[in-house]
């Protein structure tokens, strides 16, 4: 009995031994872990549009610009996951960031990028875009995005009043988002310019004519009516024989020579 218990104690202190050896060695695994530098950054940009606003090169600018370090170079217990995530989601050009280190001391970042829908022109000022959710998006000097212009008048169009449900810049952008998600409007509409009034008047990429579009009310009826002028009339008569085209009336599309 007395062997018995004396193998046993042997055989737990073995244990002991091999599982406090297992966290040195943890330990020490995780400490040169730490103290290691970054392998590669891999950084992938997603985007519907074939240009992008930002590359690469910029987010890597950016970030190492705002943590006031060289991630390059950067050993990885300097390297703060959830802190880069929260920085390059706060970017005007950054919908979504995915950020992750692998067991090759790798970092990948992946930016799901905010998609212009149109870009508003401003006077003395400069341009900038509006994503499907009405958030700003500034020019780029790397691309630019062809999108519907919104010219005249666009200081109707305050930032301010964005989450205003009946204001001016929710208005525009349901327009805007209604010619975006219609194939053929999107095709067909290259300008919204605003005149002082408050009446819009659309610019067809095709054809000489100008579209009166008028304030910004019934919106869908108006665009279903400047839809089927397009698909009928305008594909028996040809695209020039109208100067104007007024939807402004409603229950009605004018045209004029």
């Amino acid at each position: 009995m007395k062997n018995f218990l004396e193998k046993y104690d042997l055989l737990r202190i073995i244990r002991v031994l091999g599982a406090a050896g297992l966290i040195v060695v943890l330990y020490f695994s995780i400490q040169f872990k730490a103290n290691s530098n970054l392998k590669k950054i891999s950084i992938t940009i997603e985007t519907q549009y074939k240009e992008k606003l930002i590359d690469k090169s910029d987010v890597l600018r950016f970030l190492n610009k705002s943590l006031n370090k060289d991630l390059e170079i950067a050993k990885i217990e300097k390297v703060d996951i959830s802190k880069i995530e929260k920085l390059l989601d706060n970017s005007n050009y950054i919908k979504n960031a995915d950020v992750y280190l692998d067991s090759k001391n790798q970092l990948h970042i992946h930016c799901e990028l905010r998609d212009p829908i149109v870009r508003i022109n401003r006077t003395n000022k400069k341009d900038y875009y509006l994503d499907i959710e009405g958030n700003p998006i500034p020019v780029s000097q790397r691309a630019t995005i062809r999108v519907p212009l919104i010219t005249g008048a666009t200081n109707r169009i305050n930032l301010k009043n964005k989450s205003k449900k009946n204001s001016e810049y929710r208005k525009i952008l349901k327009l805007s988002k209604k010619i975006h998600e219609d194939p053929f409007l999107n095709a067909l509409i290259e300008q919204i310019d605003i005149d002082e009034d408050n009446s819009l008047t659309l610019i067809p990429k095709l054809g000489k004519q100008q579209i009166e579009f008028g304030d910004l009310t019934n919106i869908d009826n108006k665009l279903t009516k400047i839809k089927a002028f397009y698909k009928n009339e305008m594909k028996q008569s040809g695209w020039n024989k109208f100067k104007k085209l007024s939807v402004k009336w409603d229950g009605q599309i004018v045209g004029s020579f």
